[in-house]
């Protein structure tokens, strides 16, 4: 009797095992992998955001262009860590309500320098507002939990080019981005990676009908912008 119960008991072990093993979340097929050298389009997040945003892998980087509220919630600790830059597509509400959260998510995940931001005529200000409005939380959360990257690294930095007609504001030598504003709180990039080409543009954004060389891909006010996988501009020098 024993025996038989001992041997059941292993049976249900088992069984409540393989239940587990099955539910486990399933890691992405191995097609889907993203090497350094590839240029990939992220969803900011698995479920529908209030305003527009992707993340672009490219040349080993990632920048994320659209800072939507909740832009955080399906980002893991090593994501927000690793996060190079955030390009603003606007100064709407549904294209900056996520920033702070970002600002702010990034540094206590473990961020060791400040946030490169870049966008419109007015993000300097902007960011300004936001690093000043929170000096007395990061001062806070500086002395209780001591974020890996300082107190400096809670701060947003803002890159070249804002006000300009046409700038570059990030450039790692293989991987350029190019922003493009006309005066307005709207700002449209092109993301040139290894000859091929990624436009960027909010709704109102300046138009760019011609691009000279190259492959493109076109993310717009119209696009249906990246939700759930990834998407490859190309792999491995391949745009196919």
């Amino acid at each position: 009797m024993i025996v038989r119960s001992l041997l059941a008991f292993a049976a249900l072990v088992s069984a409540v095992a393989c239940g587990s093993a099955n539910d486990a979340p399933v890691a992405p097929p191995p097609e889907l992998a993203i090497r350094s050298t590839d240029f990939a389009l992220l969803p900011c997040s698995e479920r529908l955001l209030p305003g527009k945003c992707v993340i672009v892998l490219a040349g080993g980087k990632r920048v994320m262009f659209g800072a939507p509220a909740g832009v955080t919630l399906d980002q893991s600790n090593a994501d927000l860590r690793n996060l190079d830059a955030v390009m603003l597509l606007s100064l709407r509400g549904e294209d900056v309500e996520g920033l702070d959260e970002l600002r702010n998510a990034a540094w206590r995940a473990g961020r060791e320098s400040s946030l490169p931001v870049a966008g419109p005529s007015g993000t300097g200000e902007f960011a300004g507002i936001l690093n000043r409005a929170y000096e007395v939380s990061d001062a806070l959360i500086f002395v209780e939990e001591r974020p890996a990257g300082g107190f400096d690294a809670a701060l947003l930095a803002v890159l070249p080019g804002e006000g300009e007609a046409e700038a570059t504001v990030f450039d790692t030598g293989d991987l350029r981005v190019r922003k493009f504003e006309t005066g307005t709180d709207r700002a449209t990039y092109i993301v040139d990676y290894a000859g091929h080409n990624l436009i960027l543009s909010s709704c109102g954004g300046t138009p760019l009908q011609e691009l000279s060389g190259g492959e493109f891909r076109v993310l717009d006010c119209e696009s249906e912008w990246p939700l759930g996988a990834p998407e490859f501009v190309f792999r491995d020098g391949s745009s196919d």
